[in-house]
Formats: C-alpha cells, sequence, structure tokens
C-alpha cells in the first residue's frame, strides 16, 4: 500500500472519530481530585486547581460589581504617609486572617480610601479561598425593615448577612442611626460574634462613636477585631473625592 492511500485512510478515519475532550486541567480532567495509591489503596487528592475553581465560585457570590472588582491593592494610590500605613495594615491583616480569624474595621473620614482598602481586603480573602459577601449598612436595614413583619421573610432576610464566612458590611451607621435600628443590627453582630464570624467594617464614625450609641455592639465589634482597627485622619483635605476642588 502506497504512502498516499495510507494518508487518506488516516485523515478519513481522524475525521470521522470521536472529538477529543478538551479540559481546562488535563491533571484531574476537571474533576478537582486525582487519585494515587496510599498504603496499597486508592484515594482521592484534591488537585491544584480545586481551590482556584472554589475562589472563582467565592468571588461570584461577593455581592462585588465589576467596578468594584478592579477595587485592589494594586489600585490604591498611596500619596502620603497615612495611606501608606493603612494599606499595610490591611495586608498584613489578609495575611494572617487564616490564623487570626479576626475582624476588620475602616474608620474614619467621607473619601480617604475606607471601602477601596475593605474591598481589595476582600479580594485577598477570596484569592486565598476565603468565602466573603458585601453588603451596603442602609441596604441591610432597609432589607431587614421591610420584611420585619413576616417571620419567615425576615429569618430568610437575617441569613443573607449572618451565614457568609465574611461580611463586609459597608458605611456602617451611616446617616443617623434609630433606636429601632439597634434591635437589627444587634442581631446581626451578635450572631456573627457569638459564632466567630468575622467581618469586615467600613465607618465614617469613630470607635468612641460606635460605643456611645451602643456599647453591647461596638464592644463586640472591638473584641472580634483583635486590634485590627484602621483610622484614617479627619479633614477635608483626606477626601480623594474632593482633589482638585478644594
Amino acid at each position: 500500500m502506497d504512502a498516499a492511500l495510507l494518508n487518506r485512510i488516516k485523515a478519513t478515519l481522524e475525521k470521522h472519530s470521536p472529538e477529543q475532550i478538551k479540559y481546562d486541567c488535563p491533571k484531574c480532567e476537571d474533576r478537582g481530585y486525582i487519585f494515587k495509591i496510599q498504603d496499597g489503596y486508592e484515594v482521592a487528592v484534591p488537585c491544584e486547581c480545586l481551590e482556584k475553581k472554589q475562589s472563582v465560585e467565592k468571588m461570584a457570590r461577593s455581592g462585588l460589581t465589576e467596578a468594584f472588582k478592579q477595587r485592589t491593592f494594586k489600585t490604591f494610590i498611596v500619596n502620603n504617609e497615612w495611606q501608606l500605613e493603612a494599606k499595610a495594615k490591611a495586608m498584613d491583616y489578609s495575611k494572617n486572617f487564616k490564623e487570626t480569624k479576626a475582624s476588620l474595621m475602616l474608620s474614619g473620614q467621607p473619601g480617604s480610601g475606607k471601602t477601596h482598602i475593605g474591598v481589595a481586603t476582600m479580594l485577598r480573602l477570596i484569592e486565598n479561598n476565603t468565602g466573603c459577601v458585601y453588603r451596603e449598612y442602609i441596604s441591610m436595614l432597609t432589607d431587614l425593615k421591610q420584611t420585619s413583619m413576616d417571620e419567615e421573610e425576615y429569618i430568610r432576610s437575617l441569613e443573607k448577612y449572618i451565614n457568609p464566612p465574611v461580611l463586609f458590611l459597608d458605611d456602617f451607621l451611616k446617616g443617623e442611626p434609630t433606636i429601632a435600628d439597634r434591635k437589627h443590627v444587634y442581631k446581626i453582630i451578635n450572631t456573627r460574634y457569638l459564632k466567630s464570624m468575622p467581618m469586615i467594617i467600613s465607618t465614617e464614625k469613630s470607635v468612641k462613636e460606635i460605643l456611645n450609641w451602643d456599647e453591647a455592639i461596638g464592644s463586640r465589634i472591638i473584641e472580634m477585631c483583635q486590634g485590627n482597627v484602621i483610622e484614617f485622619p479627619r479633614g477635608l483635605e483626606n477626601n480623594y473625592r474632593l482633589r482638585g476642588v478644594i
């Protein structure tokens, strides 16, 4: 049989053979686990791709918009010493998180970068395969108040803020918090406190102001933070949104 005929037969067979499956991870064929023989038994071992997949899934459930996902430590512009110190403290916090399981509070002037640092910290935790959810404080309160008259709906709403491994609560105590707000806030904070479930909190309030508003809530937050409180300086000159205006 000549070479030309052999090539035609080969091409025909390849054309009609089943298409080869392409895997994102050829090592485990996208199963997330590989099988090895240990002590004479076949055991399943997590593949190195599994943690990356889980991080991607956690990012999808984080509640962050695409714009917020760009607020990384890398994109946080440092113009002065206090910004450098805040960034360094947040990076140390995220680095040590798996050992400490502490909370983080970012307190200070509007526009000083609290939310950016908080989101950057949250993204770093997600990269390290820790589930995080972002929620705005005002939206949370609105949700809880709207469902408070229906016990089942209220419990479902509470679970959105109680269950995430890490909850980032942005703009905590924004506006004029009322006495009625306390019962909702206390349920979230106290439940997470009792379950040792960390939080990232950004707020315009100082530690003293939070304690004066409600000592039970404030003292729980401070204890959960284990010293991880970053205070941004006050003053309009530290509001980056107003740069070039004042």
